[in-house]
């Protein structure tokens, strides 16, 4: 009987296709002066709501500067742990509209959806519903005992479902829903968030809870993924931390970050990492003096082949300011790293996607890097392949892999000079589904 295939959805299709995309981290403690600490911060309420004044506010900034890096969507931080919403929420008195900006109808949402919309970016939104510090919610659980503990868990639980069903009714469409940590389950006593999502946004992926996860966390903070990274994955959600099964989360969540072949559920992979992740560093949220920790262009060019080169997508993180914009330091590097994805990949050399899978060069031709890509609306079919090339001493095998799925970028670490190349498809569930064959002179 021959292996069933999973097919992606109509959202994870196109989430995979994407590649890249930014979240924008944003709340209320950047402007406290206080460096994050995120133990604290899940803890200690921010009384004081207007600390938040940005002096210079711009969302479209930051979609620009999104744009700028070649990401092909953006996602906002509704609400973080402090349990400020960043827009005029009428479940959540802890929102914008206490400011007095704008008679009350500042939204940050609402404005930077609007021009994801204008410069053709997709919008998504985050919500951080596992921790309320302002509130006192840690970990879904309302903090307290008895009956007074069961009130207010079952008053966080309705004012969490109303703002979901806000986020997914008030904006139009919505490329992904994120829930920070995840959103638990009503099993749980946790809100019951997947069906709201699920009826009034059902072509937004669901990131995710104990439910359905429409993609997984890669297994770490650093952009990248273990190769092979398959999107295919055994159980239809991931859990959160030790929630999940062991085998999940075991031998440092292993199974997060190699997906399974075999796997019954279509599942792929995200890598996130925050801009400012270098010299042992690791800031979400803005914080001064922190310049020096933007990754060098070259990281961010590895971390690029080793995400979305490996079949999956990488979300980088980015922080507005006090002053409500992305820093320059931090929008020139955004700006470099989409140049830098254009000069490396924006004009192959050579291609094809004829069923020969051959690319042939009239003369002796160097080559740096190769691309593959398959039709992952079929699924993803192949698990084994090899590249041979022929040089001018005759043919020689340069690469030897298993997955391919949306995007395998392969480095030649010397390069190659070769007349031709091909590519040997050594095991494949169906029939192979190869839509590109790249090869490239940079590096």
């Amino acid at each position: 009987m021959a292996q069933e295939i999973p097919i992606p959805n109509t959202q994870q299709l196109a989430w995979q296709q994407a590649e890249l995309g930014v979240v924008f981290h944003y709340d209320i403690h950047v402007f406290d002066n206080k460096p994050y600490n995120q133990a604290d911060n899940r803890i200690t309420p921010i009384s004081n709501i207007h600390l938040f004044k940005p002096a210079h506010l711009d969302v479209e900034q930051w979609v620009i500067s999104a744009k700028e890096s070649g990401a092909k969507f953006a996602i906002i931080t509704a609400t973080h742990e402090t349990g400020f919403a960043l827009y005029p929420s009428k479940a959540n008195p802890y929102n914008t509209s206490a400011l007095g900006w704008k008679n009350g109808k500042e939204d940050l949402v609402g404005d930077f959806i609007k021009a994801c919309r204008k410069h053709d970016i997709k919008p998504g939104v985050y919500l951080g519903i596992r921790w309320n510090s302002y509130l006192g919610i840690h970990d879904f659980k309302a903090i307290g005992t008895g009956d007074v503990q069961k009130k207010r868990q079952q008053d966080y639980n309705e004012m969490v479902e109303k703002m979901v069903t806000e986020i997914c009714t008030w904006y139009g469409p919505l490329f992904e829903i994120w829930f920070d940590g995840g959103a638990s389950s009503p099993d749980k006593g946790a809100p019951n968030v997947l069906p709201i999502v699920k009826k009034y946004q059902p072509n937004s992926l669901f990131y995710h809870n104990d439910q359905l996860a429409e993609a997984r966390w890669g297994g770490s903070e650093t952009g990248t993924v273990n190769y092979p990274c398959w999107s295919t994955f055994p159980f239809p959600y991931t859990g959160s931390g030790e929630s999940a099964p062991e085998s999940i989360y075991k031998n440092g969540y292993a199974l997060l970050k190699t997906g399974d072949p075999n796997g019954s559920y279509f599942m792929p992979a995200m890598a996130d990492a925050p801009l400012r992740g270098t010299g042992g560093r690791h800031e979400w949220f803005w914080e001064p003096g922190d310049e020096k920790t933007i990754y060098p262009l070259s990281d961010l060019m590895d971390m690029y082949r080793k995400s979305v080169g490996r079949n999956a997508t990488l979300i980088l993180g980015v922080t507005p300011d006090t002053s409500g914009l992305v820093p320059s330091q931090d929008r020139l590097r955004l700006q470099e790293l989409g140049n830098e994805i254009k000069r490396q990949y924006g004009s192959p050399i050579k291609n094809t996607s004829s069923e020969k899978f051959i690319i042939k060069f009239p003369t002796l031709q160097e080559v740096q890097q190769l691309i593959l890509a398959e039709d992952l609306s079929y699924g993803q079919r192949i698990r084994s392949f090899h590249i041979d090339a022929k040089t001018k001493t005759g043919w020689k095998t340069i690469f030897t892999g298993t997955s391919i799925g949306q995007k395998c970028i392969i480095s030649l670490e010397h390069g190659l000079n070769c007349t031709e190349i091909k590519l040997h498809i050594d095991h494949a569930i169906g029939s192979p589904k190869i839509i590109n064959f790249n090869a490239y002179d940079t590096f």
